[in-house]
């Protein structure tokens, strides 16, 4: 079995806040995952970004649909 991907409260989001929203993307196992779940959420003119790292890696950011803060995936 894989290890869970690791989710940082980087936002310092009560501990309560953080566990239900770890408990939802720790799931997340592809960007289609997160897509599949932040989209419907969102405005449809949100920002959406994609940043390349590299050849291999690319950090996909998402704003928040509840807060300020933003959620940033680390892909591979």
């Amino acid at each position: 079995m894989n290890d869970p991907i690791p989710v940082f409260n980087f936002a310092r989001w009560n501990e309560s806040a953080f566990e239900e929203f770890q408990n939802r993307v720790i799931s997340h196992t592809s960007i289609r995952h997160a897509m599949d779940w932040l989209l419907p959420l969102l405005p449809k003119d949100s920002p959406i970004d994609v940043i390349a790292q590299d050849e291999f890696s690319h950090d996909l950011l998402f704003p928040s649909p509840t807060s300020n803060d933003w959620f940033v995936y680390e892909c591979t």
